[in-house]
């Protein structure tokens, strides 16, 4: 890959990642679902402490879904900041991106999840592959280095 075309595909990845958050934000599935190439793997058991395994899949259609249903009735706001993104291929690249997120519940009747309030801090773990649509995610895992829940 050129110079410019690889700086062209890191552009690209992160307008991709930006949707993502925008997604999530939005609380808005097709978007999400967008973002994802087919059969990509989601891995958020660092969000349970028992890092439950139904908390990894291969189904960004059912992770879109349950992502928009569980954040229903809070506010979210998620930040990455600058990605370290290398390339393994002309068509495939790894990045982490250093994230923080805060999700404020606006309606106490509607909680699903165990806080009023979460201000977490960690790492993505992505890794992307170009597909005919573009550059899509095709793993993502978080890690999460802190959290504070009220």
């Amino acid at each position: 890959m050129n110079p410019l075309d690889r700086l062209l595909a890191i552009e690209d990845i992160r307008r991709l990642k930006a949707r993502y958050f925008l997604g999530v934000d939005g609380k808005d599935a097709a978007l999400l679902r967008s973002v994802f190439a087919d059969g990509a793997e989601t891995d958020f058991r660092s969000e349970s402490p028992t890092r439950d395994e139904a908390l990894r899949t291969h189904d960004p259609e059912q992770f879109a879904r349950n992502t928009v249903a569980m954040l229903a009735g809070f506010t979210t706001a998620h930040r990455a900041g600058l990605p370290d993104i290398e390339f393994v291929s002309d068509d495939e690249a790894r990045a982490v991106w250093p994230m923080s997120d805060r999700i404020w519940l606006e309606d106490a009747a509607q909680a699903r999840l165990p806080f009023k309030s979460l201000r977490g801090w960690g790492h993505y773990h992505d890794r992307y592959v170009r597909t005919a649509q573009g550059w899509r995610i095709a793993a993502t895992r978080l890690e999460r280095s802190k959290v504070i829940v009220e």
